[in-house]
């Protein structure tokens, strides 16, 4: 015995294929998608951002303090924007100071 054809053409079996298929998972695709992972910056360039990044903001505070009137100097805001002044720049001349090595058996010289 045969079996009714329920389909008239192999073209027509294929696309209620697709379709049975693309109902099972919302969508046909062979493989899923995968975002590509970013590389992070070196740590010497890392190391380098953080001490552009101290400068700029010792300026920024230089420049507040340089903006205050005469009238607010001796105050308790000039004074701790004075410390904090100080102590930026106390933390950015050891970053400044650092050369890390370079890998990969390379030595400076």
């Amino acid at each position: 015995m045969s079996r009714n054809r329920i389909y008239s053409s192999a073209a027509e079996r294929q696309k209620a294929y697709r379709e049975r298929k693309a109902g099972q998972s919302g969508a046909v695709s062979p493989q899923p998608a995968t975002a590509k992972k970013r590389r992070s910056p070196s740590r010497p360039k890392r190391l380098a951002f953080l001490i552009k990044e101290l400068q700029e903001l010792l300026t920024e505070y230089e420049d507040w303090r340089h903006s205050l009137p005469e009238s607010l100097e001796g105050t308790d805001q000039y004074e701790e924007l004075t410390e904090t002044i100080d102590l930026i720049i106390q933390a950015a001349e050891p970053l400044e100071m650092i050369q890390p090595p370079l890998g990969f058996g390379r030595v400076r010289r």
